[in-house]
């Protein structure tokens, strides 16, 4: 005989436990790779809604603002290039989502102290994905629930 729940009620199933992850920490670089293509952005794009929406500290011909916000995000995308001013990753959350928290904790803290972050889209806790079904939720230490994840 098939058991099935009274009253329309739905049987609570066990949540699987977070599973210690082993890949190689999550580099700061990497974080803002994930999060640029979470965005569906490429370079040139993420560079492009930089130079529309940042007021430049010295007139420069927009090409030439564009060629450097391509550069600074290809720079900084690059493994062991670190964003030394935390004005520069803020520049960055212009153009698409970030938590410069978290980016500077990936840089600067060993990785035992390191955040729980998707290795899909790059979201975390602080910033979590919307996926089909809204905010995502932790899948395993280092997956989120999301189905719209690249």
């Amino acid at each position: 005989m098939l058991h099935t729940p009274s009253f329309g009620r739905a049987v609570p199933r066990p949540v699987p436990a977070a599973q210690p992850s082993t890949l190689d920490p999550l580099t700061p670089q990497a974080y803002l790779a994930l999060r640029r293509r979470a965005a569906r952005l490429s370079i040139d794009d993420a560079a492009a809604l930089i130079v529309e929406n940042v007021t430049p500290p010295r007139f420069l011909p927009r090409s030439e603002r564009l060629a450097e916000a391509r550069e600074l995000i290809r720079q900084l995308e690059t493994p062991g290039v670190l964003a030394r001013h935390v004005t520069t990753i803020d520049l960055l959350a212009v153009a698409f989502p970030l938590d410069p928290n978290v980016y500077y904790q990936l840089a600067h803290e060993p990785a035992d102290r390191h955040p729980a972050v998707c290795r899909g889209c790059g979201c975390s806790q602080w910033d979590r994905c919307e996926g089909a079904s809204g905010a995502c939720a932790c899948a395993s230490s280092d997956l989120c629930s999301s189905g719209d994840v690249l």
